[in-house]
């Protein structure tokens, strides 16, 4: 018993500094007492540094002028704006979005009408809003060094299985070989294999290994307290860049029986074609759409779940001691469990669904039979 409590211990003190540390600046001492959806949000949203423990690390802030050129420099430069709409450096990250705010005689941000900080030029998103100057952020955040991470991983992982291979031809599978085989086998046969056909499997299986590994690795990496709460495959971004992957390999492959199906279903009136356009087509984009959806979802739960229940133990440790803090413990340890299940499910859901796409692609039909049936 006395191991099992050292452990829940062990992973719940690697959590509780990053939920003290996601509160702004003029926050510290609230945040001390209490805790809520500003801290899950937080730690769950992409960032510009990492918090691991106790420890904050900066990461590079890369940004692009046009016509100016570039400004790199640490994100332990970057600050926010305090309550007071006080800027402590050249840039503000406020909202989610960094910004340039425009400053008075006395270096201090300048207020609109309505009492907003007037911004000089803001980061770029997809358009640009305002006719303001703009700037593109190029930065490694919170995300992007979790994905630089999880390749890393899968680069010396896949490497060293292959150069195993080649040692050890014709021999039984040792070590990491064990390891990967099974999963890879599984991936071929029980997945690719039966979605997409016998005959066109083989060229999708290194997209498709790729996608199931990549999004595996990452939900694993995610579930690592001491990495400093990576949520990669929980940011709708990543999903949706998932998605379109699988989506333009599925409109680029696409044979003709495929498109005939689309717009101009065979073997029904025209009416009922008219109609089975619009159906297929609003289909087309909601299938990716909904592979978007689902793992953004179900990752980004699981995060917030363990979160809200550690947070429980700040909203009732003054009035029970450390009885519900032991208790919510061990919960998280038994949530943590089931998300190592969850991270292995929503890897399997994405590439067996991403297959189906691909698999109804490249389908053949033989309309002559279908006809003399």
């Amino acid at each position: 018993m006395r191991r099992i409590y050292l452990l829940v211990v062990l992973v719940f003190s690697q959590f509780a500094p990053q939920l003290k540390a996601a509160a702004p600046a003029q926050e510290v001492h609230a945040a001390e007492e209490s805790f809520g959806t500003p801290e899950i949000l937080h730690h769950i949203s992409d960032d510009f540094g990492l918090h691991i423990g106790p420890f904050s690390i900066p990461l590079p802030v890369m940004l692009y002028f046009p016509g100016q050129g570039w400004d790199v420099f640490s994100s332990s430069e970057l600050h926010h704006v305090d309550a007071q709409g006080l800027v402590h450096g050249k840039y503000a990250y406020h909202h989610g979005k960094l910004t340039v705010p425009v400053l008075d005689a006395a270096g201090q941000p300048k207020l609109d009408a309505e009492g907003h900080v007037e911004v000089e030029a803001q980061e770029a998103r997809l358009i640009n809003l305002g006719g303001k100057a703009v700037f593109y952020n190029f930065s490694v955040t919170k995300n992007v060094f979790g994905m630089l991470l999880s390749v890393l991983l899968l680069l010396l992982l896949f490497m060293a299985s292959a150069k195993a291979y080649g040692r050890r031809t014709g021999q039984a599978p040792k070590g990491l070989q064990s390891l990967l085989e099974p999963l890879i086998l599984f991936v071929r046969d029980d997945v690719v294999k039966p979605s997409i056909g016998e005959k066109h499997y083989r060229r999708f299986m290194p997209l498709m290994l790729t996608i199931f590994f990549f999004i595996w690795i990452n939900n694993l990496l995610g579930l690592v307290p001491f990495l400093g709460g990576l949520n990669v495959t929980g940011n709708i971004a990543i999903t949706f860049a998932l998605a379109a992957v699988v989506l333009v390999v599925q409109l680029a492959v696409a044979n003709k029986n495929f498109w005939g199906h689309i717009f101009w279903f065979p073997g029904v009136p025209v009416p009922v074609k008219l109609l089975l356009l619009i159906i297929e087509f609003v289909g087309l984009l909601t299938k990716p759409f909904s592979l978007m959806i689902r793992l953004f979802a179900n990752i980004s739960a699981g995060h917030i779940i363990i979160m809200s229940i550690i947070g429980i133990t700040f909203a009732f440790e003054s009035v029970v001691g450390h009885t519900v803090g032991v208790v919510t413990s061990l919960f998280t340890v038994a949530m943590l469990i089931l998300e190592l299940l969850v991270a292995a499910i929503q890897a399997y859901i994405f590439t067996l669904l991403g297959s189906l796409m691909l698999g109804a692609a490249v389908e053949e039909h033989d309309h002559s039979h279908e006809h003399a049936h």
